[in-house]
């Protein structure tokens, strides 16, 4: 459950954003995260192989993108006026078909 201050925050958010919701998660995968976390590829394998070590079944950086995707559409079932899980959602749809080589 959202916080009164993550509420505000997330509001004062929308009420200042100007782009779209594609364009702030294509600014973001190839931006500032793709700074940080490098190609997603690397960054979800490495993912898949913690999740393999948990799960003991071979994981694929793009189940892990499919996976991410489920965890987004599970907090937007809760609070769908949330414009950060639409991003995010968005993000992770990119960062999945670049880890299966559709996008660079």
């Amino acid at each position: 459950m959202n916080t009164d201050r993550e509420n505000i925050l997330s509001k004062d958010h929308d009420a200042i954003c100007t782009e779209s919701i594609l364009a702030e998660a294509y600014a973001l995968v190839y931006g500032e995260r793709g700074e940080i976390y490098g190609h997603p590829r690397e960054n979800f394998q490495r993912t898949a192989d913690l999740w393999r070590a948990v799960l003991g079944i071979e994981v694929t950086p793009a189940q892990v993108a499919l996976c991410m995707v489920l965890v987004k559409v599970a907090r937007l079932v809760e609070t769908p006026d949330h414009r950060d899980g639409w991003v995010d959602l968005a993000g992770y749809a990119e960062t999945g078909a670049r880890c299966e080589g559709l996008d660079p």
